[in-house]
């Protein structure tokens, strides 16, 4: 089917992260949205926010230590008090308990598969919840055998028989080096902040005091009072507990 070309006042990137899919219980996957005409002005103010505490390299979860804590609160700041013109900007995660994993029965017995199911429900969130855009996905870059184009030709056929009448919402879906890309490294940061408490390192003696502080942080300014139980759909900030399905295989 031939696309129409796409008005740029529709468009809107989506930056889309993972947390580690193998070392803990909970695995969570987080995005920001923006209008693709406001991202210069959101990376401009991540790098500002910076200074010289973060000046240069990536930013990271792993990475956030007591010297650089001024640093990562005043990145979190550019995203949770971004100005009116980047009003659009958005985070939203969702999360599994990997342990009620059944890759065998539903997913040909791939994790790989099961992974991109998660990011597919993802973007079609984004994608309900910004029904007027059109979205250029952008994925940080891991090793998988899938294409791209695949998934977001799956992406466009299953919110097409939902119901939606947007001529190939679904404009772009690409990976992107997260070192070179600031709205993934934010997206890292805020990730971080949800996987550390949901999966009991903020609990722990020996966590770290940086991070202890930034994942309250992180938590206050999105208002999430349990990260198991979730938050409302929409808003500025949102956190989805995904129940795995366990009856019938989903294709």
């Amino acid at each position: 089917m031939k696309r129409t070309p796409a008005d740029p006042a529709l468009l809107s990137d989506v930056y889309i992260d993972e947390s580690s899919q193998t070392k803990h219980r909970f695995l969570a996957l987080g995005g920001i949205i923006l209008p693709r005409s406001r991202v210069p002005d959101f990376e401009r103010s991540v790098w500002d926010a910076r200074g010289n505490d973060l000046p240069a390299g990536e930013m990271a979860w792993t990475k956030v230590s007591r010297t650089k804590l001024p640093a990562y609160k005043r990145v979190l700041d550019a995203f949770f008090r971004s100005p009116r013109d980047i009003h659009a900007i958005e985070f939203h995660s969702l999360h599994i308990d990997t342990h009620l994993l059944r890759d065998r029965v539903f997913n040909q017995g791939s994790r790989d598969v099961g992974f991109n199911k998660e990011v597919y429900q993802l973007c079609q969130k984004f994608a309900r919840l910004h029904r007027t855009r059109l979205l250029h996905i952008y994925l940080d870059s891991r090793e998988t055998k899938s294409r791209t184009e695949d998934l977001r030709l799956i992406l466009n056929s299953g919110i097409r028989n939902k119901g939606d009448r947007r001529d190939w919402p679904f404009r772009r879906l690409h990976f992107r080096d997260s070192s070179t890309c600031q709205c993934i490294q934010v997206v890292d940061v805020l990730l971080g902040a949800i996987a550390f408490r949901l999966n009991g390192h903020r609990q722990t003696p020996s966590a770290s005091p940086a991070k202890c502080d930034i994942s309250d942080y992180v938590l206050k300014c999105g208002r999430v009072n349990d990260v198991l139980k979730g938050t409302n759909v929409a808003g500025k900030f949102t956190v989805w507990p995904r129940e795995l399905q366990r009856g019938v295989p989903r294709l």
